[in-house]
């Protein structure tokens, strides 16, 4: 049985949240998995020579899961329990779109950080919900639940850049790696249409580097106090964030320069096409043999020079 869930992943995609967790994770590695489902991503760290410990609610996807993962784990992880009956440690902890999930993730992502090896990672994977698209929507007066993506109906927690910082602050580690998905405005799942906005409204909404992320993949650590190790850290956050902001920008100044363009050549042809009617109009008999005619042709004639 497949779930909505059970998407192919393609570890070389660009713009894929399901790469950029693979390549965070890496391999060789003792890998917990948190929300497995039907093991989409289970299989592609398998693939990566990963030894995954799969933690999955689903009975029916625990069939599935114990194919391609060396341990699985059926609980639900809003029950302390369910984590309690994990051996570690492990090398990685990869919570892939599932913390939105839960009725506390900030109770589970300690806890399951207690089976994480010295020196071992977090891989994190969550949605923006202060999308471009959302924030549009509640300007219509709409926050419709879906069944995937950004208002998936099964989410009880929402993440912003903001708070995802403070997420992680809590739970005693450090963002050593962020790494986005950008969905431009108007093409996500919500379906907003431009023709409804304001320009004005959606320019000032796109002046926030974050308004086109959908989600955030990032890799973090335990701060252990290294005062050097949480200064280049946020040194390295810092100029990547600060990189995005100058793409995003390149490519905002590219659509103006292409949108000028396009009017400059649209405005050559008609410049083209009206030079066409006047000449086609001074050899045309009525301005030969009509003296009003000729009269403002040579005007228009007189007005060009």
């Amino acid at each position: 049985m497949s779930s909505r869930y059970d998407v192919a992943v393609d570890p070389d995609a660009p713009n894929n949240a399901h790469a950029f967790m693979l390549r965070q994770v890496g391999w060789n590695r003792r890998v917990l998995e948190l929300g497995a489902a039907h093991g989409h991503v289970t299989r592609a760290l398998a693939a990566q020579n990963n030894r995954v410990t799969a933690v999955e609610f689903d009975p029916e996807a625990a069939t599935v899961l114990k194919t391609m993962a060396e341990e699985v784990v059926i609980g639900d992880l809003n029950v302390p329990e369910t984590l309690s009956s994990v051996t570690g440690p492990f090398d990685v902890l990869l919570a892939g779109d599932v913390l939105e999930h839960l009725l506390d993730p900030e109770r589970v992502l300690l806890q399951a950080l207690t089976l994480l090896a010295p020196g071992g990672h977090v891989v994190v994977s969550l949605p923006n919900i202060a999308h471009a698209d959302v924030r549009l929507s509640l300007l219509a007066g709409r926050f419709e639940y879906n069944a995937y993506g950004l208002l998936d109906a099964t989410h009880l927690r929402f993440f912003t850049y903001k708070t995802l910082q403070d997420l992680v602050k809590r739970a005693g580690l450090v963002i050593t790696e962020m790494q986005r998905v950008r969905v431009p405005a108007f093409e996500s799942e919500l379906r907003v249409s431009r023709q409804s906005v304001p320009t004005s409204v959606v320019n000032e909404i796109l002046e926030d580097p974050e308004a086109e992320t959908y989600q955030f993949v990032f890799t973090a650590v335990r701060d252990e106090g290294d005062e050097r190790l949480t200064q280049l850290a946020r040194q390295y956050t810092e100029l990547k964030d600060a990189h995005e902001a100058l793409l995003i920008a390149h490519k905002a100044t590219e659509v103006r320069l292409r949108n000028t363009q396009q009017r400059a050549a649209t405005l050559k042809q008609r410049l083209a096409a009206t030079q066409a009617q006047l000449k086609a109009l001074r050899a045309s008999k009525a301005v030969r043999y009509s003296a009003p005619a000729r009269k403002i042709w040579t005007s228009l004639r007189g007005a060009g020079q």
